[in-house]
Parts: C-alpha cells; sequence; structure tokens
C-alpha cells in the first residue's frame, strides 16, 4: 500500500512527458490548409397530380492532368453538382450538371481554372474529357457531351462511347476521337453530327442528312479491313482508316479518314444520305 504515490507520480511523469512530445511535434507540423466542403440535400415537393423527388449532389475530387506530351501538367480540384428531379407520371428525369475547376499548387491559393453548366445527370473524367451523361428515357438517345478537362471547353456531343485511334506521336495528342450523335435534345428533327479530332479541338464536324428518324440511330464502328472495331491501334502506320455507321436494317454508311482527315468526297453512301460540312 506504501508504493501506490510513487507509482501514481511516475504515471504523472510519463504522462506529462508524452503530452510534452506531441505538442513538440506539433509546433514544427505545417499548418494544414480549411477542408473544401460541399453540402448535398434531397427534398420532396408535393403537388396536386403528384409528387417531384429531387437530389442535388455535390462532390470533389482531384484529379491529375497530363500535357500535351504525357508529362505531369497540374493537379485540379473538381467541384461537381448534380441536380436532378423526378415526377410522378412523367417518364425520364430531368437534370443539369455544373462542373468547376480549381488549379491547386504547393504554397498558393487554388486559382478557379474553368467552370461549365451542361443538361445531364452524372458525369465522370475520362482521359483528358470530362464527360456528362444526360440519361435516354423512351425513344430519347442517351446524351454523353465531352469538355477538355484542360480548358473546360465544350467538344463532343455523341449517343455512344467515343471511338479511339491511336497513332504515331507522345502523349494525349497521338490519340483521334470519333463522335456520331444529336446535339440537341431539344431539336431531334435535325440531322445528327458525325466529329473528328483530338482531345483539345474538334477538327472537322458534319451533319449525316437522311430521312432516318432520331430513334433509328446506328452503331459506329472503325476498321482498317472488313473487322468492326471500336479502337484502333495504328501506330507506325498511316492515319488512314473508315469509320463505319451499321443501321439495324442493313444499311452502312462508310466515311474514310486519310491522311488525318475525314475525306467526304470518298464516301460510300445508298441513295438519300448526304455529309453536310458544319462549321
Amino acid at each position: 500500500m506504501q508504493e501506490d504515490p510513487p507509482v501514481k507520480m511516475l504515471t504523472v511523469v510519463l504522462i506529462t512527458a508524452v503530452f510534452g512530445l506531441q505538442n513538440t511535434d506539433l509546433g514544427t507540423e505545417m499548418k494544414t490548409p480549411p477542408p473544401y466542403r460541399a453540402e448535398s440535400s434531397a427534398y420532396v415537393i408535393k403537388g396536386k397530380d403528384g409528387s417531384t423527388y429531387i437530389t442535388e449532389n455535390r462532390s470533389f475530387r482531384f484529379k491529375e492532368v497530363l500535357g500535351d506530351k504525357g508529362d505531369y501538367e497540374a493537379v485540379l480540384l473538381l467541384e461537381e453538382t448534380y441536380h436532378n428531379e423526378h415526377t410522378d407520371f412523367i417518364e425520364g428525369v430531368r437534370g443539369n450538371a455544373t462542373v468547376k475547376a480549381w488549379t491547386l499548387g504547393p504554397g498558393r491559393q487554388r486559382e478557379l481554372r474553368w467552370t461549365f453548366r451542361e443538361t445531364g445527370n452524372e458525369g465522370e473524367v475520362e482521359d483528358r474529357f470530362f464527360r456528362v451523361t444526360a440519361w435516354g428515357c423512351c425513344d430519347i438517345p442517351t446524351v454523353s457531351t465531352y469538355y477538355s478537362i484542360l480548358t473546360g471547353m465544350k467538344l463532343y456531343v455523341s449517343n455512344s462511347d467515343l471511338l479511339k485511334v491511336w497513332g504515331d506521336g507522345d502523349g494525349p495528342l497521338a490519340w483521334r476521337y470519333v463522335a456520331f450523335g444529336y446535339a440537341d435534345r431539344e431539336k431531334l428533327n435535325q440531322p445528327p453530327h458525325l466529329q473528328y479530332g483530338t482531345d483539345k479541338k474538334v477538327a472537322q464536324r458534319f451533319s449525316v442528312v437522311s430521312s432516318r428518324e432520331y430513334y433509328d440511330a446506328p452503331q459506329m464502328f472503325v476498321t482498317t479491313n472488313e473487322e468492326l472495331e471500336k479502337s484502333l491501334d495504328l501506330r507506325g502506320l498511316p492515319r488512314s482508316f473508315v469509320i463505319v455507321l451499321k443501321y439495324q436494317d442493313g444499311v452502312e454508311l462508310r466515311i474514310p479518314v486519310e491522311a488525318d482527315a475525314i475525306r467526304p468526297e470518298k464516301a460510300r453512301f445508298p441513295e438519300g444520305y448526304t455529309l453536310r460540312a458544319e462549321s
């Protein structure tokens, strides 16, 4: 029983020493910047004929971005906000997306790099694109809009994934992309667009003019022979291939790419189909 006080005293000394070490470490640590915060919400608006269910989801993500030659360019902080609404007895989910990007650097405040707002329900980063997807409903097609993650510039609009062609060169600019789709879901009576270019610029854009309705959309392929592919590796070869638009009834539109450019004058089309160049 007489040994209790020394033990208690030793315990106090040890605890004091531990906290003293911790305080010393804290004195040498760098200050942590305040965290970035975002708030999401969900609510219901009750109407006379039904209810509308609304979600507004806001989140952050960090993204390392490559330069044109494949070297490191920057770290971006992306803030994504998706506002979606569904109303009883009305098909589909209405939505819009707002995306902001800040450039981050050591020892300085974040700098707003770009921001855009687009019709859509969800988004994701793909290579050096930010892809916003508006969900399809009934006979209205799904629409994906591709923005440059470097500049926030709107580039491609497609009803399916982009087709990729890998050619000679270093870094991301060695790739070419093919897109096909209706540019505006509110104007589905207008012809769809065929687009070709890099992840920084759409080099060529054509309207595919025909009597087809928007719900009668073709599948899209690329080929250098008779085998239809979703991507090509042309490293060590000329950047020449054929874009194939294949409809469910068997009709095929073949559009050649030669020396890295679509050649509309060499396209093989059945009667009733034309390519019209767009700016």
